[in-house]
């Protein structure tokens, strides 16, 4: 009995050991690092050599899977002009799709947008007024949350943490106010998704 109970043991061991080593190979092995490989720090990445954009990484939730996702956050000045990108690493579908944001315990936004982006995955607020408002919320606040919506069936929570006065979203923020941006940027070509595909990297497919 002994003896029978020992070889159980040894095969269990040896089973398990086999496990954890075949886990082990697939990580070293791995080819791409998970979507969460860089740290939610609540820092400002610059996204461009010259222009003033400042991209923030955040968590998000989402109807379309239980896990928990990514979202990235993107403040700059296109072509003078204030512009603020949300992109999700989830298909959001084509179409008109509900916004709402809030600053820290500031009431509620709400719009309506077109999701935009080659993986339409990205919302864009770039009317002047409302962008020009959200900039300067960025200023002055540490944590927004955002929901784009279709339906109750169909949510993107997104939320992010920042100190106000991180230097590359002070340096940004700077760069916006400046006058000089609208008439050295005017002919400069229409940006693209790089830099928001490279924070978000993979994207899972339209729902």
């Amino acid at each position: 009995m002994r003896v029978a109970y020992r070889v159980v043991v040894a095969m269990s061991l040896s089973l398990l050991a086999g496990c954890v080593t075949a886990q082990q190979q697939k990580v070293v092995l791995s080819q791409r690092q998970s979507a969460f490989t860089t740290p939610l720090d609540g820092r400002w990445r610059k996204a461009h050599e010259t222009r003033p954009v400042a991209i923030l990484l955040g968590r998000a939730e989402t109807t379309a899977i239980l896990l928990p996702r990514r979202a990235a956050l993107e403040a700059s000045c296109y072509r003078g002009k204030p512009r603020v990108r949300l992109a999700y690493d989830v298909g959001l579908r084509g179409g008109p799709i509900s916004v709402a944001y809030h600053f820290n315990d500031a009431a509620e936004q709400t719009g309506t947008v077109l999701v935009r982006g080659l993986r339409r995955n990205i919302v864009v607020i770039d009317y002047q007024p409302t962008a020009t408002a959200f900039l300067a919320e960025l200023r002055a606040s540490t944590t927004l949350k955002v929901r784009v919506s279709r339906s109750v069936f169909e949510m993107h929570d997104a939320g992010f943490r920042w100190d106000p006065d991180d230097p590359v979203l002070k340096e940004v923020l700077a760069a916006c106010q400046s006058p000089m941006l609208d008439d050295r940027r005017q002919d400069q070509p229409d940006d693209t998704d790089e830099a928001l595909d490279e924070a978000i990297r993979d994207v899972l497919p339209e729902i």
